[in-house]
């Protein structure tokens, strides 16, 4: 597996969306799942749900959502974004991957280890949990990015997330939270069931900033 690094880009000039600063829910259209319990469990349920999804049901809601993303201005103004391929009923945001106006990295998964993000200059190569990854390119540091699309379980109204179980994306951008700039805009993207009323919040969690789902947009509350 081959990589060229690159350096460190300047910071963002506006790290928060624009024009919703101040609301919790815009635009989302749906009544969030008021499902309880631990983390496990609801990682569980949802997994349970999502992969009971029809293809149909999953590229219908994954068109929805890269179409509300490209109506970010944040995106738009992006010169590089963090994806990934959606697998096994996960909002699939890799056909931002067809856009020119910015550059679309990759993650690379080595079990234990922060997430490393590669710009593929080759065809994608079978990666550990049966997700396809970069086996070259050229690499960049997850801080650097402008804004970095993160998958999830569950999130909710103040961007408390469950993931996978991994702890890949806390691990890789926690660290980015104590720059100055605050490091990249995360943004969850995920089915409308996903978003529950509330989640309990782990020392070692990393909100996003941002939800966006098939039903809408959601901007946590500070």
């Amino acid at each position: 597996m081959r990589f060229v690094p690159r350096a460190a880009h300047c910071s963002r000039e506006n790290p928060r969306p624009v024009g919703v600063a101040n609301r919790w829910i815009v635009g989302h259209d749906q009544v969030v799942d008021s499902m309880t319990g631990g983390v496990e469990g609801i990682r569980t349920k949802m997994l349970a749900r999502r992969r009971g999804l029809s293809d149909g049901a999953t590229a219908q809601a994954s068109a929805l959502v890269v179409e509300r993303l490209l109506g970010l201005p944040e995106l738009l103004s992006a010169g590089t974004v963090g994806a990934y391929m959606g697998v096994r009923g996960e909002v699939d945001p890799s056909l931002l991957r067809n856009d020119q106006r910015f550059e679309v990295a990759l993650p690379v998964v080595s079990t234990g280890e922060a997430l490393r993000f590669v710009v593929p200059d080759e065809p994608l190569l079978p990666g550990p949990y049966g997700i396809p990854q970069p086996g070259s390119g050229r690499e960049l540091d997850p801080c650097s990015l402008d804004v970095v699309l993160v998958p999830l379980v569950a999130a909710d109204f103040r961007g408390n997330r469950v993931g996978h179980g991994g702890g890949y994306y806390d691990r890789t951008f926690a660290e980015c939270r104590g720059r100055e700039d605050g490091g990249p805009l995360l943004i969850g993207i995920c089915h409308a069931f996903q978003v529950v009323a509330a989640l309990e919040a782990r020392p070692w969690d990393v909100p996003v900033d941002l939800l966006v789902t098939d039903a809408g947009l959601i901007r946590p509350g500070s």
